[in-house]
């Protein structure tokens, strides 16, 4: 029988958490437990939790702020059940997300986790066995939200890393389809809110988490995917660094992206146009024109 432990994190959202938590109550399959894990919330969060009348609400609170991976993970060793599911608290599944997920599960028993797509999101499509090459090159799967996961599968890789204050969902799908077949569910579950604390508003944290994570996957991705995938990847982070105003970062993800596009042949599995290159390329000059100009003549 399948069963869900449905785990969420919580950090001064007292006037969020309620929604998040009612998404999960008013699902069309209702065999889940909900462990919340309030990460010394100096609000009113842990009340709001309280107010809900459910006994499969549990509420683990943390004395100290750990981080959210850290309060996931304590979810994830208070769970009962063989399926794992992971809810934002600034955000909400649609009434069907469990049940579907429980039906990719049933159709799919040899998977280790599967995920689906999100509304107003891109239309996501990867799945199968062997995927972890198309998975690196691609840079991601989906948001946390959207995805379930065995918790066998979870434990195998050793939960989620602490060291990732952002995308730690891409390294932890990295992680399992490394290991694992997984499949994607063609339907919009999820709704991803977003609130004024959400750290994916940082973009200067966006950049230093994104060359976080690329840099801990250079040796992988050279192997499995060749160099011009880290090009691709370095010039997006370049990118990023760019519009955060962090010129020598960005310059030198930018020269990195460069050396290696240049010692990328025809012959490797992932090939990319260099028009898509050169585009990446102007935008990041059209981006930073006057930050260049200021750079060259600082230095003469």
């Amino acid at each position: 029988m399948i069963k869900f432990s449905c785990i969420v994190t919580c950090y001064n959202r007292e006037d969020l958490i309620q929604r998040s938590l009612t998404s999960i109550l008013n699902q069309t399959f209702q065999d889940f437990e909900i462990i919340v894990v309030d990460d010394a919330s100096t609000d009113k969060s842990i009340e709001k939790i309280k107010a809900i009348n459910d006994s499969r609400i549990k509420i683990i609170a943390h004395e100290k702020n750990k981080g959210q991976n850290a309060a996931i993970n304590t979810g994830i060793e208070a769970s009962s059940y063989d399926y794992l599911a992971f809810l934002d608290s600034d955000d909400e599944w649609l009434p069907t997300y469990l049940m579907e997920m429980h039906n990719t599960y049933k159709a799919n028993p040899t998977i280790g986790f599967a995920y689906a797509n999100f509304v107003d999101g891109p239309k996501l499509t990867l799945e199968g066995e062997q995927k972890y090459a198309e998975t690196l090159d691609q840079g991601f799967l989906s948001s946390m939200i959207t995805i379930t996961a065995k918790k066998e599968s979870v434990m195998h890789i050793n939960k989620f890393d602490e060291r990732y204050t952002i995308c730690q969902d891409d390294d932890f799908c990295f992680r399992l389809a490394k290991k694992f077949s997984f499949k994607v569910i063609d339907q919009q579950l999820a709704v991803i809110h977003g609130s004024d604390n959400s750290m994916s508003n940082n973009l200067l944290r966006v950049a230093e988490g994104w060359a976080f994570l690329f840099g801990n996957y250079k040796n992988d991705i050279l192997s499995f995917c060749g160099p011009k995938t880290l090009a691709k990847h370095f010039i997006n982070i370049s990118y990023q660094f760019f519009r955060c105003k962090e010129f020598k970062k960005g310059m030198s993800f930018y020269f990195a992206s460069v050396l290696y596009f240049c010692k990328s042949n025809h012959s490797k599995r992932f090939n990319y146009k260099l028009s898509a290159f050169m585009n990446a390329t102007w935008l990041i000059i059209r981006l930073n024109l006057g930050t260049i100009k200021r750079y060259i003549f600082k230095k003469q």
